[in-house]
This record gives structure tokens, sequence and C-alpha cells, in this order.
């Protein structure tokens, strides 16, 4: 059996390092693994390959991949294995590596919301300054996440265990989701789909975005949307983008709608020098890390090993994705 390994970005922190494909070689020694760092030699490796380990595939390379069975991407996103619905057609599984990220993630959101809510912010930029600001934070006190109500856009593996430490610490939490028949977690108050999306803002002082970057959730969030939270609200995005209205966003941050925002990701990444979010005394700007630790390939690399003894086996694969519904 040969296995591509193509799992090559811009970003040194989503870039497979040799020691793992190393790992898997010596977890699978009857299993070919060739490891490409370009595409075109990508392309020309997949198509002798049953199994692909990528988050990339150009549409070109499908029909002559004749062996290709399974592709599993490295990351939760699927965005770059397009079409998806070609995939299908041909009888190719994908699965991706959603949950993987969840952990760190929830913890980025609750890190960057206690900036914002302890005014972490403020006593920075005032011990950089040596200012003793004790009196100033009278006139914007710092407030409790106890008793605040949240609502999390997105209750997949991210959203909740953003919703467990959410309500670890007092919080009233709403989940928006698309699946109506899964079951509502104990530490979540109540759970809508989509077509609640206002009932689900409506008296919000935290929203947080983790929902899967695909057609239906394109500027979700727009001025509309933003009036029906409580004002002073905080937005957190760590999802995509594009779910926002980013004119909408900011004119509401200027105006005091929304109190701050937490923003690990933006239409234009890295985020343009002049951008006016850098400024904003109240948005807490990150570089699309909130999934980073060390630990990161370790923990893809056993969710593949899993997968590929699963697919060895002919049992069931984790994490098939809804081709259709893009994730």
């Amino acid at each position: 059996m040969k296995v591509l390994v193509y799992i090559s970005w811009p970003v040194k922190a989503w870039c497979i390092g040799d020691d793992h494909v190393r790992t898997l070689r010596e977890r699978f020694p009857d299993v070919t693994f060739v490891h490409e760092t370009n595409l075109d030699a990508a392309g020309r490796t997949l198509e002798d390959s049953d199994v692909a380990f990528t988050p990339f595939l150009k549409p070109e390379m499908i029909p002559r991949a004749r062996r290709l069975r399974w592709v599993h991407s490295s990351a939760a996103a699927v965005e770059g294995l397009l079409p998806l619905t070609e995939l299908d057609a041909q009888g190719i599984t994908v699965t991706n590596s959603r949950g993987v990220q969840a952990i760190p993630m929830a913890e980025h959101v609750m890190g960057g919301l206690l900036v914002l809510s302890r005014r972490f912010n403020r006593t920075l930029d005032a011990q950089r300054e040596r200012r003793w600001i004790q009196n100033d934070l009278c006139d914007d006190w710092p407030w409790m996440l106890h008793d605040k109500a949240m609502t999390i856009v997105g209750l997949g593996t991210i959203g909740l265990e953003v919703a467990k430490r959410a309500h670890a610490f007092g919080m009233r939490v709403t989940g928006v989701r698309r699946r109506a028949g899964a079951s509502r977690p104990d530490f979540v108050d109540r759970v809508l789909m989509p077509d609640r999306l206002s009932d689900a803002l409506a008296g919000c002082d935290v929203l947080v975005l983790s929902a899967p970057g695909v057609a239906a959730t394109h500027r979700m969030i727009g001025a509309r949307e933003l009036a029906l939270l409580n004002p002073g609200a905080i937005l957190i995005n760590v999802a995509r983008a594009q779910i926002v209205d980013d004119s909408a966003m900011r004119n509401a941050l200027g105006s005091g709608q929304l109190g701050g925002a937490v923003l690990d990701v933006f239409e234009r990444e890295p985020l343009e020098a002049e951008s006016p979010l850098w400024s904003m005394p109240n948005v807490v700007v990150t570089p699309h890390s909130s999934g980073f630790r060390a630990s990161h390939w370790t923990d893809v690399v056993d969710l593949f090993t899993d997968n590929f003894r699963r697919f060895q086996r002919g049992e069931p694969l984790r994490n098939i994705v809804d081709t259709v519904a893009g994730y």
C-alpha cells in the first residue's frame, strides 16, 4: 500500500516534519509513505497512491488517481480538497482532523475573553509604563464572566470545549448548530438551529464564532445581528473571518455596540500593517494561532494512525466529512 504525505503550508506550524513522517514509517513498516513538499510532485505520487494524507488536492489530480480510496486532511478545514463532490463521486472517502485543536482553541477563547473582561489589556499597558491605574479602572470597570450570556455559533468539537469552560465560569451558554437531533450537553443551557440565530443573539454578552467557513455561514454576522447583542458585548472569532461582515464589525467596535473583540482570523493574512484593528484598544489580535501548541503534530499523527489501522481492517473511519455540507 502506498500513502502520499503532502502537508506544506506557508505557516511552518502547519507543515509536517520529517520526524513525524518517520513515526508513521516505523508504525507501518509494510506501507510505503512518500513525503512530498511541492504540489507537482504530490500530483505525480498521487497517481498510484491508495491513500493521501493532505489538506490540498487540485481538481485535475483526481481523474489520474485511479487507486485512491481515502483522503485524510491534516486540518479540520477541507477547503483545499475541492471539489469534495468529485471525490465523493469517485467513491473516495474524506476524513479530517477535527477535534485535534479543540482544547487549545477553547483555552485561547477564554484567555482572550479574560483579557478584555478583566481589563488586562489596560493593566498590561500600564505595567509597561509603570503606571498605577487603580482609580482609572473605576471609570472602566472590569466585569465578571459569572452569570453572563455566551452564544456559541458552531457547537462542534471546538464550540463544545468552549462551552465546558464557559459553564465552569458560571456563564449561561446558548449553542447554535445545524444538527437538530443531537442531544444537549448538560453544560449548555439551550441549543438552537441556525434559523433561530436572532433568538440566540438577543441578550448575548459574548459571541463566539467556531462554525466552519462554508457558503451557509458566509457573512452570517452583519450589522443586524450585532445590533441584537447586549451593548458592550464581546465578539470572539476563531473560525473564519468571512463569517462576519468586517465593516459592520468595525463600526460596532467604534460605536461601542461591541465592547471589544478577540480576533484570530482575518480576510487577508497576514493582517495588513495599516489595518485599524492593530491600534484599537478594545481588540485583541492574534496571528491565526489559537490552535498552536507543541504537541500539535503528535496529536494529528496519532489520529491518522488510528484511522489508518481502521482503514486496513475495513472498519468505519473517524471524522468522515459530509461532502455536501463541506465539513
